[in-house]
């Protein structure tokens, strides 16, 4: 297997087609007889992360590719997957890159969602024109790396011997193989037992990667901790988290996260309206936006709980708290102390805060990443 990479400019979805009964398919089609060349266009950042590592083990002779792969000879370029201005894949595009590169057969990995119906789907198989379509975020959050073998398996081989008995072959007892348009493209989904759409969304939480969205609010943090700290320093603080029930302390850090991801969405205007894909798939954008802001927020809080109840019991002399409080200081009055403070830090340095540049903003959603996609005129370059 060759393989070499090359970055690009460019952006992602189709959803509106709706599933048909299987029908005689153009799959059906006579297989090439020699080793065709595969050209691999995957979506920069986490697209093109699974896209090299399977890659690389595919071209390892010890590795979970098995013999089937070791002699075909895959391009994997990095490229941003354009978009037409009705949300659909710009596939002419696609097609106009495959020339370029002379191949064969081409395979696209987006991070894009793209519906049949109601149902997400997996991988798609134009085989008129030898082109296969992944959608990562089909493929959840969990186990990846062998679901996108197995999609790529499918399409290299449905697409190189022009049967789909490949897909069929491959795509085991957790994939469901639809025909639409007519039998002209076939594609793979989701058993209807399962949550597919839930699933899917997920998988978008793992493409925003919300862990490495913690240093893009370090802004944040900051303003939050400053004023946190005063919960260290004032007596009344003190007597007041001490007082307070567990359950209305947990209650005040639930309003807390929640204002602040309330706030990072409206002010940076995150929240994605219903466009071509409807109102069901401007849902899963937007809870995909919210789950991803709730998981870094919820670690930023975290963060900061640690590093006020740290502080907390450097400088908080016990016999001092306990004198304050009318009770003896044990690690919980600390515990609540840190609580508290947390919770007024959090709402504090919410208002008015931000991600910390542009770029960040721009990446940070599936929504926002999306929108780089679109054909721009003169004035919006």
């Amino acid at each position: 297997m060759h393989q070499r990479n090359t970055t690009q400019e460019m952006a992602p979805s189709q959803r509106d087609d709706q599933p048909q009964e299987m029908a005689p398919s153009q799959c059906d089609a006579q297989p090439q007889e020699s080793t065709p060349s595969i050209a691999v266009y995957s979506d920069r950042g986490r697209a093109s992360m699974w896209v090299s590592r399977v890659l690389t083990e595919l071209q390892d002779r010890d590795g979970p590719g098995g013999d089937w792969a070791r002699e075909l000879n895959i391009v994997h370029k990095r490229a941003l997957i354009p978009l037409r201005e009705d949300a659909t894949l710009d596939l002419d595009e696609v097609k106009a890159w495959a020339r370029d590169d002379e191949a064969d057969m081409t395979v696209v990995v987006t991070e894009i969602p793209r519906m049949a119906g109601r149902r997400p789907k997996r991988s798609e198989l134009h085989c008129a024109d030898s082109l296969g379509i992944i959608s990562l975020p089909a493929l959840g959050p969990l186990r990846v790396r062998k679901c996108l073998r197995r999609e790529l398996r499918i399409c290299f081989d449905a697409l190189g011997e022009g049967s789909n008995e490949e897909v069929q072959r491959h795509a085991g007892p957790m994939s469901q193989i639809e025909n639409q348009r007519g039998g002209d493209t076939v594609y793979t989904t989701a058993p209807r037992f399962m949550p597919a759409r839930t699933w899917t969304t997920l998988g978008m939480v793992a493409n925003n990667e919300p862990l490495w969205s913690l240093p893009k609010l370090s802004g944040v943090f900051s303003a939050a901790a400053a004023t946190g700290a005063f919960g260290i320093f004032f007596s009344t603080i003190w007597e007041m988290a001490t007082f307070l029930p567990q359950w209305r302390l947990a209650a005040v850090s639930a309003i807390a996260v929640a204002v602040m991801v309330s706030w990072l969405i409206l002010a940076n205007r995150l929240w994605d309206r219903a466009g071509p894909g409807g109102k069901r798939e401007a849902l899963m954008y937007n809870a995909s936006t919210v789950i991803s802001l709730l998981v870094s927020v919820g670690i930023l809080y975290l963060m900061l709980f640690v590093s006020i109840l740290l502080v907390g019991l450097l400088l908080i002399d016990p016999e001092f708290l306990g004198s304050t409080i009318g009770q003896e200081a044990t690690l919980a009055s600390y515990v609540d102390i840190a609580w508290l403070s947390a919770s007024m830090g959090t709402v504090a340095g919410a208002i008015g805060s931000n991600f910390d540049d542009d770029t960040d903003l721009k990446n940070l959603t599936q929504g926002s990443r999306e929108m780089q996609r679109y054909p721009r005129d003169a004035a919006q370059r």
